[in-house]
């Protein structure tokens, strides 16, 4: 699977690798949750309706579980949970919950096995099962800054 990129200019001035190139990825297009549903009806028994319905009942199941401080484990998709934005104070008694406290994000880890590079070495790297098989695609482009 050919994940194409274009190399590409940087252009910010107070950037250590200003006038430097770097891979920039091309995406082709976006998929739409409908769409998917129509490649699963494709692929096995489920009609698309269904896999709209279980999807449904999915995302509530995962926002209720997060919401209630869960971190979800969708196995080889990965894992999520929310974390908590907030300003950094000088001591616990100043952090006050209405003024620090600054928003949420939803946090994201794919599954990943954690690989060695050669034989008796500690397992640093982490393999990703969404980027196995990736091959990179050069894209050439007339634009100015490549």
């Amino acid at each position: 699977m050919a994940i194409r990129f274009m190399l590409m200019r940087n252009a910010i001035k107070s950037d250590k690798n200003f006038g430097k190139f770097f891979a920039h990825t091309v995406k082709n297009s976006e998929v739409t949750l409908e769409e998917i549903e129509q490649q699963i009806q494709e692929n096995c028994t489920a009609k698309a309706a269904d896999v709209k319905l279980v999807m449904k009942e999915l995302f509530e199941t995962i926002k209720r579980a997060m919401q209630d401080g869960h971190v979800v484990n969708l196995g080889e998709l990965g894992k999520m949970y929310i974390a908590v934005k907030s300003i950094a104070v000088n001591s616990p008694a100043d952090f006050r919950t209405d003024r620090h406290i600054t928003g949420f994000r939803c946090k994201y880890t794919p599954f990943g096995r954690r690989c060695g590079t050669s034989e008796g070495q500690k397992k640093r790297r982490i393999r990703r099962a969404f980027t196995e098989n990736c091959i990179p695609h050069r894209i050439l482009s007339d634009r100015k800054n490549t």
